[in-house]
């Protein structure tokens, strides 16, 4: 399925702005010959793709193709300013994969002209990234409770989107707020069942003493994928609410020889 795009505006997307909608009918992105210009090595700013979500708020999977070819028209935006990228026009070929449809995109980085979000996404709004920054900011200061109010104001502004709700979770975990954690991590499974956010509240239960539904929890996502990614960190879940200590020492070791290195401290 090829994702449509057009042209909006002829300016380098900056991290407190919001991108308009791309008009459908457009060809921007949709081949070699005419790719989307985020300019990612153009601006030094990482492109839309750190705030890019699916239709339903999700976040994308992205596959890149690597580089696939050079445009045969040199386009109208605004070259890089450094002397040794842009001079190619090579482009990037991208699968962007969403629980409804996978879509095929063509990028330039050297380029920053034709930013517009594509019909099929979204991005997280500025608003829930400027309370992101407060967060982190309020964080580094030492003020942990402006800070988890912060977080809590990015999910607010936010909802629909699963990247507010892992960024509050994460945060406040690193904070060593499990009660906080707990909440959000409730609210992102409660949205987007089935992600990784299931994983982090199982840790959030056992940290918060609710042993039994982080048993449960733990265990069932387990056997449904013994595999998966957020495995270390189901481990450590079992470790946490294990009642013989031997045993929770062996598995709480597991873990950390699993790369979950909140547990290699047990």
């Amino acid at each position: 399925m090829i994702l449509w795009l057009s042209a909006a505006l002829a300016v380098c997307p900056t991290p407190d702005t919001d991108p308009p909608v791309c008009s459908a009918g457009g060809v921007h992105g949709t081949s070699v010959d005419h790719p989307y210009e985020w300019g990612g090595a153009a601006t030094g700013l990482q492109p839309w793709w750190g705030r890019l979500s699916c239709a339903g708020g999700r976040i994308p999977v992205f596959r890149r193709h690597g580089g696939v070819g050079a445009a045969q028209e040199v386009s109208t935006a605004p070259r890089s300013a450094e002397a040794t990228l842009g001079k190619s026009e090579m482009v990037d070929g991208w699968e962007v994969g969403c629980p409804e449809a996978r879509y095929e995109m063509y990028t330039s980085v050297y380029r920053c002209g034709e930013v517009c979000v594509p019909a099929a996404f979204s991005v997280l709004p500025a608003r829930a990234m400027r309370h992101m920054e407060a967060a982190k900011a309020a964080a580094k200061a030492g003020d942990v409770p402006g800070a988890l109010v912060a977080a809590q104001a990015a999910t607010d502004a936010a909802p629909e989107h699963e990247r507010a709700w892992i960024f509050r979770g994460s945060f406040a975990e690193d904070l060593g707020r499990f009660d906080e954690a707990l909440v959000a991590w409730t609210g992102a499974v409660a949205r987007f069942p089935g992600s990784l956010s299931e994983g982090h509240r199982a840790e959030a239960l056992a940290r918060t003493g609710k042993k039994a539904e982080a048993r449960e929890l733990s265990a069932r996502l387990l056997a449904a994928a013994p595999d998966a990614p957020g495995r270390g960190r189901l481990l450590c879940v079992q470790s946490l609410v294990e009642e013989d200590k031997a045993r929770a020492a062996t598995v709480a070791k597991q873990s950390c020889a699993e790369g979950y290195q909140r547990c290699c401290a047990r």
